[in-house]
């Protein structure tokens, strides 16, 4: 049986924004209205080129099918997570590795009975898919968890661990039942002009994990940028809990004391708002290089210690 585009949108989660080329579908983690806002003449070209990167997105169905594949084309990858990660009833059972095969058609073998199955997309590549085909019946997966809107750099986009699917926005998915929408732009800053509603999506809950990439910044820019960005955060989402997540321990910081500085700004301006409850970064992730691809983004490991440490945060916290 092959799923018509029009069915398959109804099937992928994490996205907000879809559009068709030549039979390929594109899911968009951003809505039509971001991307126009982010295509501004004068706006950030790597950001955009980032936040049109396709995880974390998954495509969840219950079927009897022995058998599931279709087409894709994927742009170049910037690094690790460029993988397609096939999952039953929250089992990885395959792991599909992009690499230099920008085109081409996936297959994977399902386990036999009826099961939930799960197909995760790259975080580190834009994937189009088209000719989605199953050898058995389907039903669509029914959205039970709250929605949690997740707002970030790269570690929310995803990049660091080899597969994934273990990025910490799919962790909480599987683990806490979450709808997530997770934007994530790798190298983003707090932009606080960047915030705005989003077409189709409201949330229910949402995660904010900025505030590593200082280095570029001025300390003057960065304490205005931080207070204007959680202030008007409050106000388009006003009434909405907010969990901040302070950034994660580095091995690649030469000037500790401004990056504590960095947090401790983080950590004052969350203060002001009522509804934002903030996690220690450093508290989520061993601090040692052995769980980080890069000294920067957490492996394999490190995203799997990441997604337990919030999952037992947001609990102890009630978020």
């Amino acid at each position: 049986m092959r799923l018509s585009n029009k069915t398959l949108k109804k099937l992928i989660r994490g996205a907000c924004y879809f559009e068709e080329k030549n039979g390929y579908l594109f899911s968009y983690r951003y809505s039509k209205k971001q991307i126009e806002h982010m295509s501004r003449e004068d706006y950030d070209k790597y950001w955009l080129n980032r936040a049109l990167i396709s995880g974390p997105q998954r495509i969840e169905l219950k079927t009897d099918a022995t058998e599931l594949s279709f087409d894709y084309k994927a742009s170049e990858a910037h690094a690790n997570a460029n993988t397609i990660d096939l999952y039953a009833d929250d089992v990885l059972l395959a792991v599909y590795h992009i690499d230099d095969k920008l085109k081409g058609r996936v297959t994977f073998s399902l386990p036999a009975g009826k099961k939930r199955v799960s197909v995760y997309l790259p975080c580190e590549s834009t994937l189009q898919i088209k000719g989605f085909t199953i050898n058995g019946r389907y039903e669509s997966v029914k959205k039970k968890g709250p929605k949690a809107l997740i707002l970030g750099d790269s570690i929310t986009q995803g990049a660091g661990p080899a597969i994934a699917s273990l990025a910490y926005a799919n962790g909480l998915s599987r683990r806490l039942g979450y709808d997530v929408l997770a934007q994530g732009i790798g190298g983003y800053r707090f932009e606080p002009n960047d915030l705005m509603t989003i077409d189709g999506f409201v949330p229910d809950k949402i995660i904010v994990a900025l505030g590593t990439n200082w280095y570029n910044e001025t300390s003057y820019d960065y304490e205005l940028n931080a207070r204007e960005y959680y202030k008007r955060l409050c106000e388009v989402f006003a009434g909405i809990p907010v969990l901040v997540i302070t950034p994660l321990w580095r091995g690649n910081v030469e000037d500790w004391e401004r990056f504590l500085w960095c947090i401790d700004i983080i950590k004052d301006e969350c203060k002001k708002h009522e509804s934002i409850k903030v996690v220690d970064g450093f508290t989520l992730v061993p601090n040692v290089n052995d769980c980080f691809s890069d000294r920067v983004h957490p492996n394999a490991f490190g995203s799997l210690m990441l997604t337990d440490g919030l999952v037992s945060a947001i609990k102890r916290l009630s978020f």
